[in-house]
């Protein structure tokens, strides 16, 4: 993918209420946007939608990346549809976006006409190692589940000095 083939935005309208799955993931460096269908081919990650990807431009140099589709879930895929195992997400954060800068994986599907499944993971790395944040939560019938999550730090970033940043998945943790 080429930076000229990058479909860009100023502002992300998709977070409307639809039928189909989002995934948003960002920030990334427009760098490493302009190959990220390499590296989601070369790890067997796929969003479920990866002929319909779309970048939200952050400025000169950050994108955000957001696909939509009913085959999107809120979280990368393994080829085989089912979701990316943790080495498999490591190695995509270790190659997509440098150490210190944290990303943010959010989106949602909807499994039944009444049920909505949210996803949200925040991940940091220090070079060698990458830490997680997520939570998942089911919205069915106005009620709220929290399916599974983990409420964590980034112990690596102890004298560290990291880019600060206010994710929609770091707002959840407050």
């Amino acid at each position: 993918m080429q930076l000229a083939d990058l479909t860009l935005s100023r502002h992300s309208d998709l977070d409307a209420a639809t039928g189909e799955g989002i995934l948003h993931i960002g920030p990334l460096h427009r760098h490493a946007a302009r190959s990220l269908s390499t590296i989601l081919g070369d790890l067997g990650l796929t969003t479920g939608a990866d002929d319909a990807l779309r970048f939200t431009a952050h400025g000169t140099d950050m994108v955000t990346l957001t696909v939509t589709g009913f085959d999107v879930t809120g979280y990368l895929l393994e080829d085989f549809g089912i979701e990316a195992e943790t080495e498999t997400l490591d190695a995509f954060v270790l190659r997509a976006c440098p150490a210190g800068t944290p990303i943010t994986l959010r989106g949602h599907y909807h499994p039944d006409d009444q049920t909505r499944i949210t996803s949200f993971m925040t991940a940091l790395h220090d070079g060698r190692r990458v830490t997680w944040t997520s939570m998942r939560l089911r919205m069915r019938d106005g009620e709220t589940l929290r399916l599974s999550g983990t409420v964590g730090g980034f112990p690596m970033l102890q004298g560290f000095a990291a880019p600060a940043s206010d994710t929609p998945a770091e707002r959840a943790f407050a």
